[in-house]
């Protein structure tokens, strides 16, 4: 899916010199879903394994990632020193979630330059290869930490 959702993100920055605002507000949001749906694939890769993908456990863990949560727990000290990744990925996915949510939802939002929603396209990208290069144990400790939320 993440794939998907860059190519389409992407997509919406070709053609005309001056691409309709609706389609560089896409992108963005395209972009931020790309990484979001990584993160969850990579969480139920992880802990029920990619060979199950088809199975109702897989699919669970995939849709018990949360977006605030998420957001949150990326921003942590916790998540800091999992690894030395996971401080950029956490502040592109709070960067995009916010780029997101003023695309998605906010009428005054006005994108007029290619260059300006294909950086976040960019950001997606690059946080969406720095998950996949996380080492297993630090998957394992980031899936823990964005999906079970502390008891105190």
């Amino acid at each position: 899916m993440k794939r998907n959702l860059i190519k389409r993100a992407r997509s919406g920055l070709v053609g005309t010199k001056r691409p309709l605002s609706a389609y560089l507000r896409r992108s963005v949001s395209d972009a931020y879903y790309a990484l979001f749906h990584a993160l969850a694939e990579m969480l139920a890769d992880t802990l029920i394994g990619a060979s199950k993908r088809n199975t109702d456990s897989w699919r669970r863990v995939y849709r018990g990632l949360d977006h605030g949560h998420a957001k949150a727990e990326l921003g942590t000290a916790k998540a800091y020193t999992l690894h030395t990744s996971v401080k950029g990925i956490g502040k592109v996915f709070s960067q995009l979630q916010e780029a997101r949510h003023s695309a998605d939802y906010d009428p005054r939002t006005m994108l007029t330059r290619r260059a300006d929603a294909e950086a976040f396209v960019v950001l997606a990208e690059t946080a969406i290869a720095d998950i996949d290069g996380l080492p297993a144990d630090v998957k394992r400790d980031l899936a823990v930490l964005l999906l079970i939320k502390t008891r105190v």
